[in-house]
């Protein structure tokens, strides 16, 4: 038993020996040292490359579409800019209008301006334009004969005439148009003018004076007529009483004066600087007081107008003519402008007699003597520009003869009151 177990441990360190003989063989069969095998590295970190990113896809432009429908020719403005005109068959088409919210204005030859508000959807949009028509409309062209002449239409609007010239009014609907013309101191003219489409009409509009001129009613009563401070014409004062009675507010003018030369054929104003030249008065002086006219021509004025029916016109007595300026005032309107024929006969001492109850002058004048010549006057008051500021006065009297003419003479008038 011991040497069998010898034997097996014999055989084993041979096993052994020879097992690790042919493990050095195989590992260096030259016997030689070799090369030492590389060291081992770590392996690299391989990054992969990361793909550039591509651009975010860019959104394309849906192509809008506009279509304006408006009459041909009609200018088209989108918010506030000019986009061209509608062609023949009325219509223009655009497109690169954003969406949204615009505005329109729409102007066409013969239709009235349109305006407002579109909005521009995706794709097409389509818009026509509710534009009117203007009415077809018809013009007056109006004359005057008297420059200044209001002319009013329809109770509207008005126009006021210029010497000479004509106005136009546009616009007018066809159709009656009322007229109405007026001046002061002229009697009102109505005119019914038929305007017709796309026609001119032209209307004279004719102006006669109002041959009752402005009066003013000066109430019956007593007053103080005269002046003891005054000239010797004019004293004493003394209490008189007049009846009620209407006075011109201003003198006759050379325009109411030219209807009656003109009616009547009586011989105009003649004189340096303020008469007429031939049959008619200087020009721009229509509404200043006639002048160059003597007692007798204004008492023809009277005359002529009294003829209108229910008219009775005279020229002022002294006393009416200071009763009328008394009533308004130290200042009447008279004084100072122009002396005026009054209907009395002149004496200067006819205050002396004291008459207290409607005086109307002395039954003849006192014998005067004025310019070398001598003869009967008639009273005037007023106080003409010719005078210096001691005539301005309610109380002054002056007088001159009944046929003579001053530049600085005219006359005013009295309407009797009927009872």
């Amino acid at each position: 038993m011991m040497i069998r177990n010898h034997t097996k441990r014999t055989l084993l360190l041979l096993l052994i020996a020879v097992g690790t003989t042919v493990c050095l063989m195989a590992q260096n069969p030259t016997g030689r040292e070799g090369p030492k095998p590389p060291e081992k590295k770590a392996p690299e970190k391989v990054t992969k490359p990361t793909p550039t990113p591509r651009p975010a896809a860019k959104s394309v432009p849906v192509s809008l579409k506009l279509t304006i429908i408006a009459p041909a020719g009609a200018l088209i403005e989108i918010d506030g800019r000019s986009r061209g005109f509608a062609g023949v068959d009325g219509n223009l088409i655009l497109t690169g209008v954003s969406a949204g919210d615009h505005q329109l204005n729409v102007r066409a030859e013969g239709y009235e301006p349109w305006q407002g508000q579109f909005r521009m959807d995706a794709g097409s949009t389509r818009v026509e334009v509710p534009i009117k028509k203007k009415p077809v409309t018809g013009r007056l062209a109006l004359t005057a004969n008297e420059p200044g002449t209001e002319i009013v239409i329809d109770e509207k609007y008005s126009v006021k005439s210029l010497a000479g010239q004509t106005m136009y009014v546009d616009g007018l609907l066809p159709g009656e148009r009322q007229l109405r013309a007026s001046k002061p101191g002229f009697k009102e003219v109505r005119i019914v003018a038929n305007v017709l489409p796309g026609e001119t009409l032209a209307v004279n509009v004719v102006l006669k004076p109002l041959l009752d001129p402005e009066m003013f009613r000066v109430p019956e009563g007593t007053f103080i007529i005269g002046s003891d401070r005054g000239a010797r014409d004019q004293r004493p004062a003394h209490p008189v009483f007049v009846p009620d009675f209407d006075i011109s507010a201003r003198e006759v003018t050379n325009r109411l004066y030219k209807y009656f030369v003109d009616a009547t054929g009586h011989p105009p104003p003649r004189g340096v600087n303020f008469g007429w030249i031939g049959n008619n008065f200087p020009p721009e002086r229509d509404d200043q007081p006639v002048v160059f006219v003597s007692w007798e021509d204004a008492m023809a004025f009277c005359k002529w107008l009294s003829d209108q029916p229910g008219k009775k016109y005279r020229l002022p007595t002294e006393a009416e003519w200071e009763k009328a300026a008394r009533t308004v005032g130290e200042q009447f309107t008279s004084i100072g402008s122009i002396w005026e024929w009054c209907q009395d006969w002149y004496d200067p001492d006819y205050y002396r007699s004291r008459e207290r109850l409607n005086p109307k002058g002395p039954a003849r004048g006192k014998t005067m003597k004025i310019l070398n010549r001598e003869g009967e006057a008639r009273s005037m008051r007023g106080g003409g520009f010719g005078r210096g500021q001691v005539v301005l006065r309610a109380a002054e009297r002056n007088f001159y003869y009944p046929t003579y003419t001053r530049f600085d003479v005219g006359f005013r008038l009295v309407r009797e009151v009927e009872k």
